[in-house]
């Protein structure tokens, strides 16, 4: 018998991280689909939130983006500096698009 291996990100949703459990739930999670060779981590290319302002400019980025290499949905994840909460997005195409995410 053959075993594939499939996602699930279908079932998967968008989730803000605002306790020490939650976080520590994503991070397991995210860390054993790239050990099963499911998702791979990628360095973000794009920050989710520009401030502008006194001719200044300041870009915050997420601390991963993890890529399915079974339906190449692409996931973001930030980790919490609390009381600022954290989360996890999904963009289901792939495609990045930049949505500015309050960090309060």
């Amino acid at each position: 018998m053959v075993w594939n291996l499939t996602c699930d990100c279908d079932e998967r949703v968008e989730v803000n991280i605002t306790t020490i459990k939650e976080f520590k739930e994503v991070k397991a999670f995210f860390s054993e689909q790239v050990k099963k060779e499911i998702f791979e981590e990628e360095i973000p290319q794009k920050p989710f939130y520009v401030w502008e302002g006194n001719d200044r400019r300041k870009e915050w980025f997420a601390s991963k983006w993890y890529r399915c290499l079974k339906c190449g949905c692409l996931w973001e994840v930030n980790y919490p500096d609390f009381p600022a909460k954290g989360f996890v997005r999904k963009f289901s195409d792939g495609i990045y698009i930049r949505i500015e995410v309050r960090l309060y």
